[in-house]
C-alpha cells in the first residue's frame, strides 16, 4: 500500500483582527456580518462523504446569473489522446503523482476514502451551491477530520472555523489544472510545512486566501478545501451603494476606503514575492472576512489556478487586450506580469473608490480600442488628488511605468493618517510581514 501513514501535520492559518476602528469603519463591516449572518452555510445532514445535499438557493441563482457577465476568459486547451470517459481514471493517475511528492505530497488529501499513498483526512459533505465561475463551482461544506487530525474538530469549533469547497466541472482534465497551478502556490506549502516544523515557527499576517489542501472527490472531479469567508468585496460594495445618493460619493468613507486598498495591496505584494501573476484582480476575487467585534479583513482571493486565466473584460491591462484582439494572447504568456496586476488593482481600487464596474461593465469593441488608445475610466471628483494620482499611475499605458505593489503599499501608509495609525498601533504587524518594507514612517 505504500506510504500509508495517516499523519498529516495541519498548518494553522493565522488570523489578524483589526482594532481600533473608527464608528463608521464599524458600521460598514457590521453591515457585511448581518449579510453574511443572513447568508450562512445550510444545515448539513450525515451522509456518506462527498455527499452532496440540497438545491441552489433562488438567491444564489440569481447571482449566479448576475456574474456571468463578468466571469473570467479562461486558457482553452487544445484535445489530447484522453477519451472523455477516460478522464476519471486519469485524473486519479495524475492526483496519486501529486500526493507522492516528496515535499508538498500531503497537502493533497482524500475524504472517504484511502490512496495507496495516503489514508483519508476525513469526511467532507458538500452542501449547497452558492457560485459559479467560468471552470468551477463554490460549495458550502462540512469536514469532519479524523485520525491525527481528529484535533482539528475541536479547534474549528473554538474558532467557528468553516470550508468552501471550489469543485472544478466535471470533465476538467487535472494535468491541465495543474499546468494552471502557479510555482510559487506549491512552492509555498513547501516552506510553510518547513517553517512550522522548525522549532521557532514564524506567523505571518495573512492577506490572501488560504488554501487547506487539493482533493479528489469520489466522481473524479479535483477540488480545493478553503476557509469560508463571510462575502466577497464586490457584494459588499453593491451592498453599500444601495444605501446612498448616486453620483454624489463612493460607497465608503475615506478611512474605510484606503484600508480597502491596503489590504489588497499587501495580499497583492505577498503574490508578488511568491512569484504568482494573478491575472484577474477584481473586487469579485477578493474576500471579506467579518469578525464578531465587527472588525473585517480582507485577502486576494482566487489566484490559485492563475495561469489559466486570461483576465476579465475591461479589467485587463491595455497589453493585453491588444493581445486579445489580434487573437494571439495564447502565444504570449510574457504579458501576464506584475505590472499587469497591477494595472487590474487600479481598476479594483475605482470599484473600492466609486462602486462603479470601470466603463460600467461594458466592452465592446470600440471601448476595447478606446482603452488600447489610452482611454480610461472618469475618476469623480470627490475622490482625493493623491488616489486619484495613483489610479493613473497603475493605468499607465507603458507597463514598464507603473508602480510596484511594495511602491503603492508605501504611498498609502505615507498618504493615509488611518493606515499609519494602524502600522504604528502594530495591527498590521509589519515587522514580521518577510515580504514587504515599509520606508519613510
Amino acid at each position: 500500500m505504500g506510504n500509508t501513514n495517516s499523519r498529516v501535520r495541519h498548518l494553522p492559518d493565522v488570523f489578524c483582527v483589526c482594532m481600533g476602528r473608527s464608528s463608521e469603519a464599524r458600521d460598514v463591516a457590521g453591515s457585511a456580518a448581518e449579510d453574511a449572518a443572513s447568508s450562512a452555510s445550510p444545515h448539513l445532514p450525515a451522509g456518506s462523504a462527498n455527499h452532496v445535499v440540497g438545491e441552489v438557493g433562488m438567491e444564489s441563482v440569481e447571482q449566479i446569473e448576475q456574474s456571468k457577465s463578468h466571469w473570467s476568459d479562461l486558457r482553452v486547451f487544445d484535445s489530447d489522446c484522453i477519451d472523455k470517459e477516460d478522464v476519471e481514471a486519469d485524473n486519479m493517475k495524475v492526483f496519486l503523482a501529486l500526493q507522492s511528492h516528496p515535499n508538498w505530497g500531503v497537502f493533497f488529501r482524500t475524504f472517504g476514502y484511502d490512496t495507496e499513498v495516503w489514508k483519508r483526512a476525513g469526511s467532507l459533505e458538500i452542501g449547497h451551491k452558492f457560485a459559479e465561475g467560468g471552470q468551477a463551482e463554490l460549495f458550502h461544506a462540512n469536514v469532519t477530520w479524523s485520525g491525527s487530525d481528529s484535533w482539528l474538530n475541536e479547534w474549528d469549533r473554538e474558532h467557528g472555523y468553516e470550508y468552501v469547497l471550489k469543485v472544478f466541472k466535471k470533465g476538467t482534465r487535472l494535468r491541465h489544472l495543474q499546468s494552471q497551478w502557479p510555482h510559487g502556490m506549491l512552492k509555498f506549502k513547501e516552506e510553510n510545512l518547513a517553517n512550522w516544523e522548525s522549532p521557532t515557527p514564524k506567523n505571518h499576517p495573512r492577506f490572501y486566501c488560504a488554501v487547506e489542501c487539493g482533493t479528489m472527490l469520489e466522481d473524479g472531479r479535483f477540488a480545493f478545501l478553503m476557509k469560508k469567508e463571510h462575502l466577497d468585496l464586490r457584494r459588499l460594495i453593491d451592498d453599500k451603494m444601495k444605501l446612498i445618493s448616486p453620483n454624489n460619493c463612493g460607497p465608503f468613507s475615506n478611512e474605510v476606503a484606503e484600508k480597502l486598498m491596503f489590504e489588497v495591496a499587501l495580499g497583492m505584494s505577498w503574490l508578488q514575492s511568491r512569484g504568482i501573476v494573478h491575472r484577474d484582480l477584481k473586487a469579485s476575487n477578493v474576500l471579506v472576512h467579518v469578525f464578531e467585534s465587527g472588525n473585517f479583513w480582507c485577502f486576494v482571493a482566487d489566484y490559485e489556478c492563475s495561469i489559466g486565466v486570461v483576465g476579465t473584460g475591461i479589467f485587463r491591462a491595455p497589453e493585453i487586450l491588444e493581445a486579445c484582439k489580434e487573437k494571439n494572447v495564447s502565444k504570449r504568456p510574457g504579458l501576464f506580469s506584475m505590472a499587469s496586476d497591477v494595472y487590474s488593482y487600479g481598476m479594483t481600487c475605482y470599484e473600492i473608490l466609486t462602486g462603479k464596474l470601470p466603463f460600467d461593465g461594458h466592452l465592446g469593441k470600440d471601448l476595447m480600442d478606446a482603452v488600447i488608445g489610452g482611454q480610461r475610466p472618469e475618476v469623480p471628483e470627490y475622490v482625493e488628488e493623491w488616489k486619484r494620482r495613483l489610479l493613473s499611475d497603475c493605468w499607465e499605458h507603458d507597463p514598464t511605468k507603473r508602480p510596484s505593489f511594495g511602491e503603492i503599499v508605501n504611498l498609502i501608509c505615507l498618504n493615509s493618517l488611518r493606515i499609519r495609525n494602524l502600522v504604528d498601533d502594530k495591527t498590521y504587524e509589519v515587522e514580521r510581514m518577510d515580504w514587504i518594507k515599509l520606508e519613510g514612517l
